[in-house]
């Protein structure tokens, strides 16, 4: 099924970026910066919500903002989760196409400009994603859910440091759900859109770097039981709907 306002021209549209935080002051900086290095000057606002952390992430995000005026900050008071952050962010900006970036990932200076490419030439695509290369942080360990091949290997990115997408898209689809406080939203949202038939691009190139430092939320139990819960209620749908 296609999206609202399928045939926005890319190249005069503007890109609004959301980050969430949540205890990120050692990673945050670096996420700003890769958004900042992009080869494509389309960013309208970079959007950053910190989430109730308890580091220093909120004075980070403020020392970052009044060094660029695109930088807005949004504070919530308590950890309401990365869905609700995300969602927030969305609400507060306006640009006809939104991009997402976790605290601790890394763009590539061309991501935003191959994926802008890959809008323009089908004007009927939704969204665009690309691969990620994972990355361990220096010192960390890994983590058993993180196999050994996939540092060596880019792998399909899936994932809302990769996404790029249509605002009337996005909405079509629906927001993130917030039940999924420590992931799993963005697998819940990807699943909402196949179902619709909402087309896309995978993109053969890797467009984000995902740093593995043992904080990530995927190594959040809690996270695990939300995604398998997921599994199993598009699983049912599936089920429901032969």
């Amino acid at each position: 099924m296609p999206c609202s306002h399928r045939r926005e021209r890319t190249p005069s549209v503007d890109v609004d970026v959301i980050i969430p935080v949540f205890n990120g002051a050692r990673f945050v900086e670096h996420a700003v910066a890769s958004v900042q290095a992009q080869t494509v000057d389309v960013v309208r606002q970079i959007i950053c919500v910190d989430d109730g952390s308890s580091d220093e992430s909120r004075d980070v995000l403020e020392r970052l903002a009044s060094a660029d005026p695109r930088l807005t900050v949004l504070a919530q008071e308590t950890n309401l989760g990365v869905a609700a952050a995300r969602n927030r962010a969305v609400r507060h900006g306006d640009a006809a196409l939104v991009a997402f970036l976790d605290h601790d990932d890394e763009w590539l200076p061309d991501k935003l400009a191959a994926q802008l490419e890959a809008l323009e030439q089908e004007p009927d695509l939704g969204y665009v994603v690309g691969q990620q290369q994972m990355v361990l942080d220096p010192g960390a360990v890994r983590p058993a859910w993180c196999l050994p091949e996939w540092l060596q290997t880019p792998q399909k990115g899936f994932l809302p440091s990769t996404l790029v997408v249509r605002r009337g898209c996005f909405e079509h689809v629906g927001p993130l759900e917030e039940r999924f406080r420590a992931g799993g939203d963005d697998s819940d949202w990807f699943a909402r859109a196949r179902r619709l038939g909402v087309p896309f691009r995978h993109l053969d190139r890797v467009v984000m770097r995902r740093r593995i430092h043992g904080e990530n939320l995927s190594n959040d139990r809690s996270g695990s039981r939300e995604l398998l819960d997921l599994v199993r209620q598009h699983a049912a749908n599936r089920k429901a709907q032969k």
